[in-house]
């Protein structure tokens, strides 16, 4: 094992910024060093920090760890990643495995809360790591194990000490992503920052005065050019330095938290902001087809994102349909050309493109046609949340996705005329509407959101075909010990001739699985379209706001558990609103074989609380709820129609 002539510099490093910058008092940080950083020690600082009781609820928490990690080629587990300790000897002092990093971090989440940053600058990957890679000048984090070196039952009274509260799964080293070894089952614990994905080699450079990792290196230089309080962890990795042969990773549910801060920042719109490349006199923007772009669309430009909608924009441009890709456009100016910038610029969508319009049936003899057309002269489809709605009569019914219908005095309620609702025998909202202007507002911006997101697809009949998705209802299972509760498939797939039909039994859970015979390695996406509230809910992680690569959740020829066995996702729950005697949703899956970010995708229900049925949608509990490819995409849409559960007779 080659010796690390950069970790304690790194490690000195991240100390002196948290002192200098942040005014951490000493007294607060535990340090480990060269010999100090023994495996016994590494797992006691953990349970340190667990029963500190000085402590308090979301007090933001950094582990960092630079030094070398490994992986253990195959044992009854699967691949196990781990960290390295000073005193590790070959199949007798033993490394940590991410088993045991993970039951440890959850510990102190159970304690003081979720509000935890875990730092990793290693490496996992066995392969690689002797040879041309390193040199004099360059030293890679990683090293070779042996199966032997992570027995099955090593630290298992940790794993039992700190299970979190109703624990629903073992905890171990598969995932759906990257460094997944190291973001345990319960994802809501923590966000994990990574210097490579899975595959890639964590390294340092020896060329200066003191060596020190690339990782570290950049990161240390992000942080002390951003005020914290306007970053999150979704974009961080979006805004750090480019690192030469790695593409660091972020993990972990609350992404969108504000960095080191349990807040989280609310979007400047809904759209996403895009990044604009300025290359060859082209003006770039990081988004297509794939998220929703569309000819017509206007984006307004700024310098960056903390002067976004504040600042004087560098000027307006359009999306024309022929300059749609599938993940980039090329824009063009609206009128004058855009001011100057250097290289890069982000970009707020502030208009609508031509084919987002919302179409609704409003009978002319309606008592509420004026109402309608007022709104509709408002909702012209610009601004910062841009949507734009259009009345349509008779003639053209069949193409509209909702009816106005009269209710009470002053009242509305809405028609489902949207077909692929309809034809399961979905035809009514369960809200009766106040016509209050604003609450009207609010309801159709949200409705043209959900309708435009539920019917944008990607004909793709080659992932159509070789994806095969399987949707059960699971069974618990507990391991040998009788201690950990986990779930496996209990039933027959349910997803039978395209769609997924059953009675709901709000005592059931469900699962499912993704496996893939594309020839391709892919990244895959999942959504919960709720017809009966217009939410749209998240099942997996859809945030990918990074310049780096990421590792494929969806391998060529692998199979990927969702909810069950080794997901890091819990099961989904079901529930059908009161008074409905059948309801519909949509489980919505994009395939695609780059990084994209669908973050703008989700929201949640437009109508009140008051208005609001109790129950209602899917729901996945615990989830509220470069480029040298050719661009490879295309969406999966299978309507989930769900009954009351009949009572059966003797």
């Amino acid at each position: 094992m080659e010796k690390l002539s950069g970790a304690v510099p790194d490690a000195d490093a991240m100390s002196n910024y948290l002192r200098r910058d942040l005014k951490v008092p000493p007294d607060q940080i535990t340090n480990l060093r060269n010999k100090e950083a023994t495996r016994s020690n590494i797992i006691a600082a953990f349970e340190g920090l667990r029963d500190n009781s000085r402590i308090k609820h979301q007090d933001p928490i950094l582990i960092y760890y630079a030094g070398h990690g490994g992986e253990v080629p195959s044992n009854s587990k699967g691949k196990t990643q781990t960290l390295i300790p000073v005193d590790y000897v070959a199949e007798r002092i033993h490394p940590i495995p991410d088993r045991t990093v993970a039951a440890l971090i959850n510990g102190i989440s159970t304690r003081h809360g979720n509000n935890i940053t875990v730092i990793l600058d290693c490496c996992h990957s066995g392969s690689g790591t002797r040879g041309e890679e390193e040199t004099n000048k360059i030293t890679v984090r990683g090293c070779e194990l042996s199966p032997n070196d992570v027995p099955d039952d090593l630290d298992e009274h940790i794993c039992k000490e700190n299970l979190p509260p109703n624990a629903t799964a073992e905890y171990g080293t598969r995932g759906l992503s990257s460094a997944k070894g190291f973001a345990m089952k319960d994802m809501n614990s923590h966000i994990l920052l990574a210097a490579c994905s899975a595959n890639e080699l964590a390294r340092e450079d020896n060329h200066a005065k003191e060596a020190h990792g690339r990782f570290t290196t950049a990161l240390l230089e992000l942080l002390r050019s951003v005020p914290l309080d306007q970053i999150t962890y979704a974009n961080f990795l979006s805004r750090m330095p480019r690192i030469d042969g790695q593409n660091p990773q972020c993990e972990g549910y609350h992404r969108n938290r504000i960095l080191f801060d349990s807040k989280v920042r609310p979007p400047t719109s809904r759209h996403n902001i895009y990044e604009v490349k300025l290359e060859n006199k082209k003006c770039t923007l990081e988004g297509g087809r794939a998220h929703g772009i569309t000819d017509g669309a206007e984006f307004t430009l700024y310098r960056n994102r903390d002067v976004a909608l504040v600042d004087e924009p560098l000027g307006v441009m359009i999306a024309r349909d022929d300059k749609i890709n599938p993940f980039t456009t090329i824009l063009e100016p609206v009128s004058e050309a855009p001011e100057a910038f250097e290289n890069t610029a982000i970009a707020i969508q502030t208009k609508a493109g031509a084919s987002e319009d919302l179409l609704i049936y409003v009978p002319l003899e309606s008592q509420y046609m004026p109402l309608f057309e007022a709104i509709a002269r408002e909702m012209s489809g610009t601004g910062p949340d841009p949507c734009r709605i259009k009345l349509v009569g008779k003639a053209e019914k069949d193409k509209a996705k909702l009816k106005i219908v009269a209710a009470r005095k002053n009242q509305l309620t809405f028609k489902v005329l949207e077909k692929q609702a309809t034809e399961h025998g979905f035809t009514r909202m369960p809200y009766v509407i106040d016509t209050d202007v604003d609450d009207l507002h609010h309801i159709l911006r949200a409705a043209s959101h959900y309708h435009f997101h539920l019917n944008l697809d990607q004909q793709n009949d080659e992932i159509k075909d070789s994806v095969e998705i399987g949707f059960f209802p699971l069974k618990e299972d507990y391991n040998n010990d009788g201690n950990e509760l986990r779930y496996s498939p209990g039933g027959v797939n349910m997803h039978r001739g395209g769609r997924i039909e059953y009675e709901v039994d709000e005592d059931t859970k469900y699962g499912m699985n993704i496996t893939n015979n594309t020839p391709w390695d892919l990244h895959f996406y999942v959504f919960y379209f709720e017809h009966a509230d217009f939410s749209i809910t998240a099942l997996t992680e859809v945030d990918a706001q990074t310049r780096y690569d990421k590792d494929y959740s969806l391998k060529q020829g692998s199979t990927v558990e969702i909810g069950h066995g080794n997901s890091s996702i819990p099961p989904f729950e079901c529930r059908i609103p009161e008074g409905l005697d059948l309801t519909i949703g949509f489980l919505k899956i994009y395939f695609i074989n780059e990084v994209v970010d669908l973050s703008h995708v989700p929201q949640i229900t437009p109508f009140s609380v008051s208005e609001t049925p109790t129950g209602g949608m899917l729901q996945s509990r615990g989830i509220k709820v470069v480029r040298k490819r050719s661009p490879v995409w295309g969406t999966v849409l299978i309507p989930v129609i769900q009954k009351p559960k009949q009572e059966r007779r003797a």
